[in-house]
């Protein structure tokens, strides 16, 4: 499943990263209709980039040490609660970032009932999954 998530990631980092840089160097980018043509380019270049990095563990070959350190119960228990925080921090700054924008006048109404979908969606992920595991473990 690990895997599999990272092989998607990096595929559609490739992607996206690649049609990013098409719509600059065939001069697309100018003539969509977007509010700034500009920022298409630069968005789809750093969401790729980052991407391709988030799934470039695929790449590399581990040794039989590494994958053993990997599976290790207490090296998976200290990655959850890193990525536990790093949940709470993300939800933190992402509130209060969409709040900035939102009283500073720079998202519409579109980006911002989308941004909050979103949060709530992931939200209510974590919610719902908190009770699965719970049930079944």
């Amino acid at each position: 499943m690990k895997k599999k998530m990272l092989l998607i990631e990096l595929i559609t980092g490739i992607i996206i990263l690649l049609g990013g840089l098409m719509t600059y160097g065939l001069g697309i980018h100018n003539i969509l209709p977007v509010p700034r043509p500009d920022l298409v380019v630069w968005g789809t270049t750093l969401v790729g980039i980052i991407l391709i990095l988030s799934g470039s563990d695929l790449l590399s070959k581990k040794t039989k040490a590494e994958e053993i350190e990997e599976y290790d119960e207490r090296n998976i228990a200290i990655g959850n609660a890193a990525m536990a925080l790093g949940f709470k921090v993300m939800t933190t700054l992402f509130v209060l970032v969409l709040f900035a924008l939102i009283f500073a006048g720079y998202m519409n109404e579109v980006s911002c009932f989308g941004m909050i979908a979103v949060f709530t969606i992931s939200q209510m992920v974590t919610v719902f999954y908190t009770g699965y595991l719970n049930k079944t473990m």
